[in-house]
C-alpha cells in the first residue's frame, strides 16, 4: 500500500502537482475530480474520483499507471453495441461495473454512421445532445441510481467512471456528483466544458483531415457530436427540475440517497 502511495505521488510529479488532466498513452480525457471548493469552503480530494473516455486502448504502461493511482473500481456506462465494438481493456484485479446507457446521441452515432458520411446535413448535433441531456433524468434515473450508489459503497477508494468519450455520460455522473457535494454551478460547468480542451485538442488534426476530405459540413457536424457545450448539461438539470421539483428532490426520490448517505459522501471526498 505504502509503494502505491509512493508511485502515486511520482505519477502525479510527472504530469503536474495535482494534475487535473492525466497523461495516458491509451486515453485522451482521463482527468481527477480533486480541488474543486464547494460553497462552505471544502475541496473536494484529489486522487478519489476519476472520469475518463473509453479503456478500450489502454496500454501495459496505463495499467501500470491506474494500479499507481490506485484505481480499484471502474465503471462502464456504455451501451451493449458500443462494448462489443470496444471492450475495455482491463486487468481481472479491478472491479468492472457496467451500466449501459444506451442515450439519443449514442443510438444516432452508432445506427446512422454510414448514412452521416453520405449527408450530415440530416443530423442537428444540438437536438440530439439536448435530448440526450432530457433523457438522463427522464429514462436513465436508475442507472445514475446505482451509479452514485456504487460510488457510495466504494468507501473512498480511488473510482473511475467513463463512457465512450468521456463527455455526456460521464459528464452528467460528474456534475450530480459534485453537486451533491457542493461545488458551485459554474465550477461544475468549467469541469463539464474541460472535455473541449482535452478531446476536441486531441482530435484536432482529425477534424482538419475529415474537412478535406468529407467537407465542412461533415466535420462541423462531427466537432458538435463531440463538444461538450454548457447548455447540454443546463438541460439535463432543467429537466431535474421539471421532473423532481428541485435538485434535493431528485437525489432523494430519483437516486435514493437519503440525508446521511449525502454527509457520508462529504465526509468521504471532502477535505
Amino acid at each position: 500500500m505504502v509503494e502505491r502511495v509512493i508511485e502515486g505521488i511520482a505519477l502525479r510529479k510527472n504530469n503536474g502537482a495535482n494534475a487535473r488532466h492525466i497523461r495516458f498513452d491509451g486515453l485522451k480525457n482521463f482527468r481527477d475530480l480533486g480541488g474543486y471548493e464547494t460553497a462552505d469552503g471544502r475541496t473536494v480530494c484529489w486522487g478519489r474520483l476519476f472520469r475518463s473516455d473509453s479503456l478500450h486502448k489502454l496500454t501495459d504502461a496505463d495499467h501500470r499507471r491506474m494500479r499507481m493511482l490506485g484505481v480499484e473500481r471502474v465503471i462502464d456506462f456504455r451501451s451493449e453495441p458500443e462494448k462489443q465494438q470496444r471492450p475495455d481493456r482491463l486487468p481481472d484485479t479491478f472491479r468492472y461495473v457496467e451500466i449501459p446507457i444506451w442515450d439519443a446521441s449514442t443510438r444516432v452515432w452508432h445506427e446512422a454512421r454510414e448514412d452521416m458520411v453520405k449527408d450530415m446535413r440530416k443530423y442537428d448535433p444540438v437536438k440530439y445532445m439536448n435530448e440526450t441531456n432530457v433523457e438522463f433524468v427522464a429514462q436513465f434515473t436508475p442507472e445514475f441510481r446505482k451509479f452514485v450508489h456504487e460510488v457510495l459503497s466504494s468507501n473512498g477508494r480511488p473510482l473511475l467512471f467513463h463512457c465512450a468519450a468521456g463527455k455526456d455520460r460521464t459528464g452528467f455522473g460528474a456534475a450530480i456528483l459534485l453537486t451533491m457535494l457542493g461545488v458551485p454551478w459554474d465550477t461544475i460547468l468549467q469541469d463539464y466544458v474541460l472535455t473541449d480542451k482535452y478531446l476536441l485538442g486531441a482530435y484536432k488534426w482529425n477534424l482538419m483531415f475529415a474537412q478535406l476530405v468529407k467537407g465542412k459540413q461533415f466535420a462541423d457536424g462531427v466537432r458538435g457530436f463531440m463538444r461538450a457545450h454548457p447548455e447540454y448539461l443546463s438541460t439535463a438539470f432543467k429537466t431535474i427540475e421539471r421532473e423532481y421539483g428541485s435538485f434535493e428532490t431528485y437525489v432523494s426520490d430519483g437516486l435514493g440517497l437519503t440525508h446521511a448517505n449525502v454527509e457520508a459522501l462529504k465526509s468521504t471526498y471532502l477535505e
